[in-house]
């Protein structure tokens, strides 16, 4: 047999404020909604500007009884002086957020001993207008990649050098930086926008063609070869496509031969014969290798700025691949290099790990047999709201067969 309906008093709820409980003998309340009435010379009717919802404001006359009132009165107005907004539970309209609007009114007299009287009015609070302040973690990134492009490119000339040395040594220079203008355009390959190809290609042709003059003013090549791996974001049409085309670059020279008897002799190695234009061969080598990547990583960490990653552990995979890359460039880098990419890699991080905090978090469900979606995330959460994020997150091709015997990426609540 079912329950017998609910009756008003069976609904009602013991009233407080802020955990402290009262009685409660009436209240009343005002509602409806704000407009502002605008008339007008020599028009009869007015027209009325609905400015939204008023704040729903209640009375409430209520009362603290029994021989020790006093310390229940006390803790009822401690609650009322309290700073900002509390839980209202109102004996007839459920639980509230509310601010004391105005002050109360309490009234004891010795005809009704042992009882405070209380006139208390509260206006619903709603949620604060303003957002909290928060660091803007993307402009510290944004300006500790420029230190480290700046440290970057003056560590470069301070390495690189052509003149006063064998005809090799420029020569292998000019090879080694085509390679690494070669390995630029490779990475553009397949994202340029037909608008930009020509910019980009003519800005490129352009430093190709200077390069041999370029090697005597190791700042400037350091520019320009830092400025055309910069390039990459821009003709990128998305953050993470800038980003695949700048990972291409990160283990730029791997596959390089060592310059031969470019270290010094060594008891091990009595015979080999380390000449000063065979050591700033490799130096050169180095310090193109360098750049290279160095600028790579340092355009990846500017470009992470403005990736927005689909899940929390998306996004800390985005922060450990590019903090990985800054910490392994930074250990073999000189002393000023190494403080500006590791303020860098710190920067990231930060970033990061404030952006990921809001993100949902996801984990592995293995798909036990082929099954619409629908019942995935129903047996998962209890109901079919999530099928759609499920259905996004793993490109199911057809929602009413997720594929059984593997696991796919579900969001956790």
């Amino acid at each position: 047999m079912a329950d017998a309906a609910q009756t008003w008093r069976d609904k009602m709820m013991p009233a407080s404020f802020r955990g402290v409980s009262f009685s409660v003998v009436s209240t009343e309340g005002q509602v409806g909604r704000r407009n502002a009435l605008h008339e007008y010379p020599l028009r009869d009717l007015p027209y009325a500007e609905d400015l939204g919802r008023k704040a729903r404001e209640f009375t409430i006359e209520g009362f603290v009884i029994g021989e020790n009132y006093m310390a229940g009165r006390d803790k009822l107005i401690e609650a009322l002086e309290a700073f900002g907004s509390g839980e209202l539970v109102h004996p007839y309209r459920d639980r509230m957020q509310v601010v004391v609007s105005s002050p109360a009114r309490v009234s004891e007299s010795t005809a009704e001993g042992g009882m405070a009287r209380f006139s208390m009015t509260f206006s619903e609070s709603g949620e604060p207008v303003n957002p909290a302040p928060r660091e803007d973690t993307g402009a510290a990134v944004e300006a500790a990649a420029d230190e480290a492009q700046a440290e970057t490119e003056s560590s470069f000339a301070d390495f690189f050098n052509v003149e006063g040395l064998q005809d090799f040594v420029p020569t292998e220079a000019l090879a080694t930086v085509n390679e690494a203008l070669d390995g630029v355009m490779d990475a553009a390959n397949g994202l340029m926008d037909g608008s930009l190809l020509p910019e980009f290609t003519q800005q490129l042709f352009g430093i190709a063609n200077t390069v041999s003059s370029l090697m005597r003013f190791p700042a400037n090549l350091a520019s320009g070869l830092f400025g055309q791996i910069r390039s990459l974001a821009a003709i990128a049409t998305n953050p993470l496509g800038a980003l695949s085309s700048l990972r291409s670059l990160f283990s730029f020279g791997s596959s390089a031969k060592p310059v031969p008897h470019s270290v010094p002799p060594t008891a091990a190695a009595p015979t080999l014969i380390a000449t000063p234009s065979r050591i700033q061969q490799a130096a050169n080598q180095a310090a193109v290798i360098s750049l290279v990547r160095q600028a790579a990583v340092i355009e990846a960490a500017r470009a992470s700025v403005k990736v927005t990653p689909a899940s929390h552990d998306e996004a800390l995979a985005l922060r450990d691949e590019i903090a990985g890359q800054l910490e392994t460039l930074a250990e073999t880098a000189p002393d000023a290099v190494y403080r500006a990419l590791t303020q860098l890699r710190v920067a990231v991080i930060k970033d990061i790990n404030a952006r990921a905090a809001d993100l949902s978090r996801t984990a592995q469900y293995p798909v036990p047999t082929t099954q619409p979606v629908l019942v995935v995330a129903h047996y998962l959460y209890g109901d079919v709201a999530q099928a759609d994020a499920i259905v996004a997150r793993n490109k199911i091709r057809h929602p009413g067969f997720v594929p059984g015997g593997r696991a796919i990426e579900v969001p956790t609540l």
